[in-house]
C-alpha cells in the first residue's frame, strides 16, 4: 500500500520534472498575461491573412507562421495545467504516504487494507490519470475527442498535417521550418497514442 503511494509520487514528480524541463517552448518564459495578450494578437493575424483579398504566397506562410504559433502557446497553456496538476498529484502521494506510515496498525487486516486503498486512490488519483491527461492533449492537438473513430483520428491528422506541408515552407527562415517539421512529429505522435500505435507504425503523411 505504501509503495504504491511512493511510487504514484515518484511518477508523478518525474512527469512534473518532465513539464517543468524537456517539455518548455517559446512561449514558456511568458506570464498568463502576456498569453492571453498574444492569442489576441494571432487571432487577428490569423484573420486578416485568411481575408479574402489576402492570398499569393506571402499570406500563406503568414496565415502558416500564425497558426504554427497559435498552436506552441496552446501547448503551453496545457503544459501548465498539467505540470501544476503532476505536483499536486506528487504532494498528495507523499503525504498520503507518509500517514499510512504513521497511522498504520502492526498487523491489518487484508480487508482493512483494501478498503484503506480504495479511500486513499480516490484523493490521490488513479495511476491511469496521467495518461488520460496526455489523450486530452493528443485530441486536442488534432481537433478532435480522445475517443473519436480511427478515421476521424486519421482525417484530422491529414488535414493537419497538409496545413503544414513542407512544400510550403519555402522561403521561411530555418528556425521556423523546424519548427513547422516538430510540430508535425508531435502531430504524428498524437495520432499515434489515440490508436495506441507504436513510434515505429507512425506514418505521418
Amino acid at each position: 500500500m505504501r509503495w504504491l503511494l511512493i511510487m504514484l509520487a515518484v511518477g508523478a514528480a518525474g512527469m512534473a520534472s518532465y513539464l517543468g524541463t524537456a517539455a518548455r517552448n517559446s512561449f514558456s518564459s511568458y506570464s498568463s498575461q502576456q498569453l492571453d495578450m498574444l492569442q489576441q494578437e494571432l487571432a487577428q493575424q490569423q484573420a486578416s491573412s485568411r481575408a479574402p483579398k489576402a492570398s499569393g504566397k506571402r499570406a500563406e506562410q503568414k496565415e502558416l507562421l500564425a497558426d504554427s504559433q497559435s498552436l506552441l502557446l496552446e501547448q503551453e497553456r496545457q503544459r501548465r495545467l498539467f505540470f501544476y496538476l503532476a505536483l499536486g498529484a506528487a504532494a498528495l502521494s507523499g503525504l498520503a504516504s507518509f500517514l499510512v506510515r504513521s497511522t498504520s496498525p502492526s498487523a491489518p487486516s487484508l480487508r482493512g487494507s483494501s478498503d484503506e486503498d480504495a479511500r486513499l486512490l480516490a484523493v490521490v488519483g488513479d495511476p491511469e490519470v496521467l495518461r488520460e491527461g496526455a489523450r486530452q492533449k493528443a485530441a486536442s492537438l488534432l481537433g478532435v475527442t480522445p475517443e473519436a473513430p480511427p478515421a476521424v483520428i486519421e482525417a484530422a491528422l491529414q488535414a493537419q498535417l497538409q496545413q503544414r506541408d513542407p512544400t510550403r515552407l519555402e522561403g521561411l527562415a530555418p528556425d521556423l521550418k523546424s519548427l513547422v517539421l516538430k510540430q508535425r512529429e508531435e502531430l504524428v505522435r498524437a495520432r499515434d497514442l489515440l490508436l495506441n500505435k507504436k513510434p515505429s507504425d507512425s506514418r505521418g503523411g
